[in-house]
């Protein structure tokens, strides 16, 4: 035994070598040994993904309501709707008369008319002699002002209740003309009524009447 110890010591190289054999032989178990160990979780193949509990089934897929997509701008305001309109009617053209044209001219609204009796025969404010033949005319009026044409007067001299005499003017005032000669109608004395229905060609209306007396002359 002491010769074997003492032949090792006179060889440190063999020594060194051996030891150096030792370890690299230990080394190399341990890798085995570690190679034959299943791989540790950290460096195992990514698990399988169970996308099962990701994807709707196809009942639940069924039950969803669905969305409707809201595609008004945010600060649009809903149009309103428009009104209904009635329908226009126009109103059925028909022949207009010549006079009807005429009155588009300016001339409307009601007449003034007033009696305007001569002084021939005159004997007070309101009173005339018997057989006085004073005369009479008239003066017309509208929204123009006179008229002196476009109008006719139509006479009616009373006495009481019973008509003296009746008389048409084709003309409201000719100049230098009496429209209305009582001739001989003022012959006997009473109450008397002069009455003037004016027309004219614009279809406008107007009436007056005056009332004086006669007394005998």
């Amino acid at each position: 035994m002491s010769t074997a110890r003492g032949s090792l010591a006179d060889h440190p190289v063999i020594v060194i070598i051996s030891l150096v054999a030792a370890v690299v032989g230990l080394i190399v178990g341990v890798k085995e040994l570690k190679g034959a160990d299943p791989a540790p979780p950290s460096v195992a193949g990514p698990a399988a993904t169970d996308t099962s509990a990701a994807l709707p089934t196809p009942d639940a897929a069924r039950t969803l309501p669905p969305q409707e997509e809201d595609t008004s701008a945010p600060d649009e305001e809903p149009e309103a709707p428009e009104p209904t309109r009635d329908p226009v009617t126009r109103p059925v053209e028909e022949d207009t008369p010549e006079a009807a044209v005429v009155q588009t001219s300016g001339h409307t609204g009601p007449l003034v008319v007033r009696i305007k009796l001569g002084s021939s025969g005159k004997t007070g404010p309101d009173t005339y002699r018997a057989g006085a033949r004073p005369g009479a005319d008239t003066e017309v009026y509208d929204d123009t002002g006179r008229l002196d044409h476009g109008c006719y007067v139509k006479w009616t001299l009373s006495r009481g209740s019973e008509v003296v005499r009746r008389v048409t003017s084709g003309r409201c005032r000719p100049p230098g003309i009496t429209l209305f000669n009582f001739e001989d109608s003022l012959d006997e004395p009473g109450a008397y009524t002069l009455k003037a229905d004016v027309t004219t060609d614009w279809r406008q209306t107007g009436t007056e009447s005056v009332g004086f007396e006669v007394v005998p002359g």
